[in-house]
């Protein structure tokens, strides 16, 4: 990956392409892992006339999350991984580019408000923990499997629980608030936790709440004539846990007022199969766990805040601001109903749809601010489907 091929694009934008000859190149986010750059198509970077704007196009075979979380300086380059098929969302912020070596290096040694999670092509991760805090000697390649589920949870099971055939109802489902009997975090995340974790309706016999659900590996799904509607939980705090699991949903009558300042935000961020999902729809928080998802999951006395997905990608692009004198921790429901754009399926064990969340990366850095990373991503496949180490069987 040493030789460039130039190559003007139209009259106002030169590109810089890799050459698709050479072996593959990685690309290296914040001093973190290297990930593999698909070949093709490589990677672009285009400059428009007078270079006011730059764009950095990036293909992986895995999946790569970015977002500006935090006091985002304003610079002329974005950031807009690729994936196969899909619509990821871009990101800014980027005042350091770099080739060397067959390495590709965003922001090498420089601190911003870019922050990404990246997964495998199966959604898996090399480590479930971020590298900032204690859990660093713990940061080794996992293999798949048991070992991936474990990797989702920040828990450590209680006596004779096996992942390889878990029983889901006993897994927490607030990923930031413990009740320390039987339940304890592998990671303690005593500055700042954020999670996106899959959940489903209590099955017969759950001991769990009905308002919040069974944990579970995916995000809940239903595919209907016109759309496809995922839906997640996310959880968060800043400081050191209080209260009791579930106990930082937002109340049905919101205080009066404006919205108080926050100390620190976490970015939620949605991506999607663009062959088969559209732009257009509507995204939603809820303060519990819907009886059933329909096209009209965002209408109803538990939807708190909903709004149409905008712009040209279409990305959901929320942040829960957390504050320790007013908003510690929060937990919620983010539904999203987006319609269907006509294209093929996605081949089974393949996902549909995925929601991330992103925490500020000063905190992260500075603070061992969301250690457990594992649980920062949640998939979602067309009901029944799943990844082939989940138990998928194309």
């Amino acid at each position: 990956m040493k030789k460039f091929a130039a190559s003007a694009l139209a009259a106002t934008a030169a590109a810089s392409i890799v050459s698709t000859a050479a072996a593959a190149p990685s690309l290296v986010i914040n001093d973190g892992e290297p990930i593999d750059i698909q070949i093709p198509p490589g990677f672009s970077y285009v400059t428009t006339a007078g270079g006011s704007a730059s764009t950095l196009k990036v293909g992986t075979p895995g999946y790569v999350f970015c977002a500006n979380v935090g006091q985002a300086i304003a610079t002329p380059v974005s950031m807009q991984p690729q994936h196969d098929r899909w619509t990821l969302p871009t990101a800014g912020d980027i005042p350091k580019v770099g080739y060397s070596g067959g390495v590709l290096s965003i922001n090498q040694q420089t601190e911003t408000s870019l922050a990404c999670q990246v997964r495998g092509p199966l959604g898996e991760l090399r480590s479930p923990f971020s590298g900032f805090g204690d859990m660093l000697f713990r940061d080794n390649w996992e293999g798949l499997l048991d070992q991936q589920f474990a990797n989702l949870v920040n828990w450590r099971p209680v006596r004779a629980f096996t992942w390889s055939a878990a029983d889901w109802t006993q897994v927490p489902n607030d990923s930031c608030t413990w009740d320390l009997d039987p339940n304890l975090p592998v990671a303690s995340e005593n500055s700042l936790c954020a999670a996106a974790a899959g959940v489903r309706p209590v099955a017969g016999g759950s001991p769990n709440d009905a308002r919040y659900g069974d944990r579970a590996p995916t995000m809940w799904t239903l595919s209907t004539t016109s759309n496809f509607i995922y839906l997640a939980r996310i959880d968060a705090r800043f400081g050191v846990p209080n209260g009791a699991p579930n106990s930082h949903f937002p109340p049905a009558t919101p205080p009066q007022g404006p919205e108080q300042a926050s100390t620190v935000d976490i970015a939620v961020r949605d991506a999607y199969d663009s062959t088969y999902l559209s732009a257009n729809g509507t995204y939603c928080f809820l303060r519990q766990l819907p009886a059933t998802l329909s096209d009209n999951v965002c209408s109803g006395g538990d939807v708190y805040f909903s709004h149409s997905l905008v712009g040209a990608d279409g990305i959901l692009s929320e942040r829960i601001p957390l504050d320790v004198g007013f908003t510690p921790a929060k937990s919620l429901y983010v539904a999203v109903v987006r319609q269907k754009a006509g294209g093929g399926s996605p081949a089974a064990c393949q996902p549909t749809a995925a929601i991330s969340v992103i925490a500020d990366p000063v905190v992260s850095r500075h603070e061992a601010g969301d250690e457990f990373v594992g649980d920062d991503v949640v998939f979602g496949f067309r009901p029944g489907d799943s990844f082939s180490w989940m138990g998928c069987v194309p």
